[in-house]
């Protein structure tokens, strides 16, 4: 088994660098990382975070990916 850590959604919101808001947001959108449910605790599996954070790369400001105009969709619904 690779290294991996369990991170609360606090803690995971400071590993991918946004607020644990969103990531409620983006969870309920189904729009965020994989995450874990124990009893009633979320937790995020940092390899689960960090190839979420591959699916959100571009190599231009014209390249859409699904995973973080989810993200961005689920925000401004919620902003609105």
């Amino acid at each position: 088994m690779l290294n991996s850590t369990r991170l609360s959604t606090e803690a995971a919101a400071e590993y991918l660098g946004c607020s644990a808001s969103t990531l409620n947001k983006a969870r309920v959108f189904g729009s965020g990382p994989s995450y874990m449910k124990l009893g009633r605790r979320v937790v995020y599996d940092t390899r689960d975070l960090d190839a979420w954070l591959t699916q959100c790369r571009r190599t231009s400001t014209s390249q859409q990916r699904a995973a973080s105009n989810r993200l961005r969709s689920a925000v401004q619904r919620t902003a609105a």
